[in-house]
C-alpha cells in the first residue's frame, strides 16, 4: 500500500489527469443508455429481475444520474402504495379450487362450441340463411329503443310508488301543508328546473271537493328535483309525481286514450299507478282507487269551471 511518503510526482499527475477527464482508460462496460431507455430496467430493478451485469450497469448509471434517481424513488413509492392497497384478505383455498374448476369447465365448453362452429360455419354462412338472420338482427336493433323507453318508464313508476309509500309511512314529510293550489305553485317556483303550476281553484266550486289538497314535497328522481303533490280522499291518499318530460319517460302498461291524452295504467299490489304526459311534463298518479281515464284529470281540475267534462260518464 502506498503512503504519502512514497507517492511520486507521476502518481500525482496521474490522479489529476484522471479526475479532470483528460486521461481515458479502456472501458470495461458498455456505454450508458439514454435515460428514456431505462424505463423498463428501473421497474425490473425494483422487482429484483435484473441479471448481475444489468444490475451493475444500472447502479453505475444511477450513481451518476440524479434524474433517474428521482424516477426510481417515485416508482418505488408507487409500488409501495400499490402493495399497501392490496386486498386485506386472500381467497380461501377451497374457493380458489372452485374458481379454477369453473374456468376449466367453461374453457372446455367454449372449445366444444368453437369446434361445432368450425364444422357448421359453411352451412351457416350460406346466403339463403344470411338473409333471414339479417332481418332478425334488424328487428332486434329496432326493438332496442322501445326496450330502453319501457325501462325508463318503469323507473319513473317505481319512483312514484317509492315516494308514495314513504309518505304513507311517515318517512317523507310534506315540505308545505296547504289546501291552496296557488300556495303550492308559489312554493315550487324556485325549487324546480321546470315550470310547474297547479290549476287555480274557483271559490264557488270548493264547497265539498272529492279530493282535498293536503300539501306538497320536493323529491328526487334520478338526481333531479321533482314535485310531489298529495291529496286526501275518503277512500285514501293520492300522490302526484311531476317531472320534466326530458327526464321522465311515460310508456308501457295498459293504454287508454282520453281526448288528446294517453294514459298508461299499472297495478302494483293494492296500488294503482296512472302515468301520462302533457305540456312537456310527465305525471304519475298513485292511489288505491280504481279510476277511469277521466279520474286523474279530476284530481287537479275538480275546482275549475271545466271540471264537468272530466266526470265519469254513467
Amino acid at each position: 500500500m502506498r503512503t504519502l511518503r512514497n507517492i511520486s510526482s507521476f502518481d500525482v499527475l496521474f490522479l489529476v489527469l484522471k479526475t479532470a477527464g483528460c486521461l481515458r482508460l479502456p472501458a470495461r462496460i458498455e456505454p450508458m443508455k439514454l435515460c428514456d431507455d431505462l424505463n423498463v430496467d428501473l421497474l425490473r430493478y425494483l422487482d429484483n429481475d435484473l441479471s448481475e451485469q444489468e444490475f451493475r450497469y444500472l447502479r453505475a448509471h444511477l450513481d451518476a444520474c440524479v434524474y433517474c434517481q428521482d424516477r426510481l424513488q417515485r416508482e418505488r413509492a408507487l409500488s409501495r402504495l400499490l402493495y399497501e392497497s392490496r386486498p386485506l384478505y386472500s381467497a380461501p383455498a377451497e374457493l380458489r379450487i372452485q374458481v379454477s374448476a369453473a374456468i376449466e369447465r367453461n374453457s372446455a365448453r367454449y372449445r366444444s362450441q368453437w369446434v361445432w362452429w368450425r364444422r357448421a360455419s359453411p352451412l351457416v354462412l350460406n346466403w339463403k340463411m344470411l338473409v333471414p338472420a339479417s332481418l332478425v338482427v334488424a328487428l332486434c336493433l329496432l326493438a332496442v329503443p322501445n326496450i330502453v323507453q319501457n325501462v325508463r318508464a318503469a323507473s319513473y313508476v317505481e319512483a312514484a310508488l317509492t315516494n308514495h309509500n314513504r309518505y304513507l309511512h311517515g318517512a317523507l314529510a310534506p315540505g308545505i301543508r296547504t289546501k291552496s293550489p296557488e300556495a303550492v305553485t308559489a312554493w315550487f317556483a324556485d325549487r324546480l328546473r321546470f315550470q310547474f303550476q297547479l290549476p287555480s281553484s274557483e271559490a264557488a266550486l270548493q264547497a265539498n271537493p272529492t279530493y282535498q289538497l293536503a300539501g306538497a314535497s320536493l323529491v328526487q328522481y334520478r338526481g333531479i328535483p321533482a314535485a310531489m303533490v298529495v291529496y286526501e280522499a275518503p277512500s285514501g291518499t293520492i300522490s302526484l309525481l311531476v317531472e320534466s318530460s326530458k327526464a321522465a319517460v311515460v310508456a308501457g302498461g295498459d293504454v287508454n286514450h282520453y281526448g288528446a291524452l294517453m294514459f298508461h295504467y299499472r297495478s302494483e299490489g293494492r296500488l294503482k299507478v296512472i302515468t301520462w304526459s302533457a305540456h312537456n311534463l310527465s305525471y304519475a298518479l298513485v292511489s288505491s282507487i280504481a279510476s277511469s281515464a277521466q279520474e286523474p284529470c279530476m284530481v287537479c281540475h275538480q275546482s275549475m269551471a271545466d271540471h264537468g267534462q272530466f266526470r265519469r260518464q254513467p
